[in-house]
């Protein structure tokens, strides 16, 4: 048996018995210790694999964020297309106003050019027209708004009435704005017919107001004579006639006329 007496003895003899340090290991070292170098070793594996994990979410994250970029590029550029096709519906919205109202105008234009057709039809019409519906005689236009024309002793009359005070300047004006005035009388008869006309293209109950109004205003100027009201045009609703009758004014259509 070997005599051990310093700490070189215990050291020789631990070198020279591996089964002797392994005794003295489990007696010095806990079970804890003793496994500690295992698991170090997966707690190494398995940080590892951590690692590989976050590497692998870095790459995917990488891309993701690439893929942003690009869908924020894709966005900006939609954003500016968006603004273009804004402004290219504000510009449509802006012409499409425009042509409104050119179509708007162009019907009034339209509209102002039947009126004056068949206000030069009924220049050429109203003679046999007044002569075949009321017998009329010796019927001569004395004022005419289209194309523009006046006699100048009714003229005369008119402002003669206006400044004596028996028509006011509106009644003046009436008269002289009406589409059509013609005198007549009737068969052997020496007095004198005012027979005054509104002429529309549609006609409605306006119509016949101004040309009431006509009359009314010839009858204060020509107290002795006879007044006759018509409107002539091509077309006029049920109820505007109605209406036109009543006031006592008589309905010309020029299909009827021809």
């Amino acid at each position: 048996m070997t005599t051990i007496s310093t700490v070189e003895d215990i050291i020789e003899a631990l070198d020279a018995d591996p089964a002797l340090l392994e005794a003295l290991r489990a007696r010095l070292l806990t079970r804890e210790l003793l496994e500690l170098p295992g698991v170090v070793a997966k707690l190494a594996a398995s940080q590892a694999k951590t690692a590989e994990k976050v590497a692998t979410l870095a790459e995917k994250v990488a891309v993701l964020t690439e893929e942003v970029a690009v869908l924020t590029e894709k966005v900006a550029v939609l954003a500016e297309q968006v603004a273009v096709l804004t402004s290219d519906v504000a510009v449509l919205k802006d012409d499409g106003a425009v042509l409104k109202g050119d179509v708007a105008t162009l019907k009034d234009d339209v509209a102002s050019l039947k009126g004056d057709h068949l206000e030069m039809r009924l220049q050429g019409k109203v003679h046999a027209m007044l002569g075949q519906r009321k017998r009329l005689r010796g019927i001569r236009v004395v004022c005419a708004a289209f194309p523009a024309g006046m006699n100048p002793e009714f003229a005369d009359a008119i402002d003669e009435a206006a400044d004596d005070g028996r028509i006011t300047e509106d009644q003046r004006g009436r008269i002289l704005s009406t589409d059509l005035i013609a005198t007549a009388r009737r068969q052997r008869s020496p007095g004198t017919i005012y027979v005054s006309f509104e002429v529309a293209h549609a006609l409605d109950e306006d119509d016949a107001r101004r040309v009431v109004e006509t009359g009314d205003a010839l009858a204060h100027v020509f107290p002795q004579a006879e007044v006759m009201n018509f409107v002539y045009g091509h077309s006029i609703s049920e109820r505007d006639m109605a209406r036109t009758e009543a006031k006592g004014v008589e309905v010309v259509l020029e299909r009827a006329a021809r």
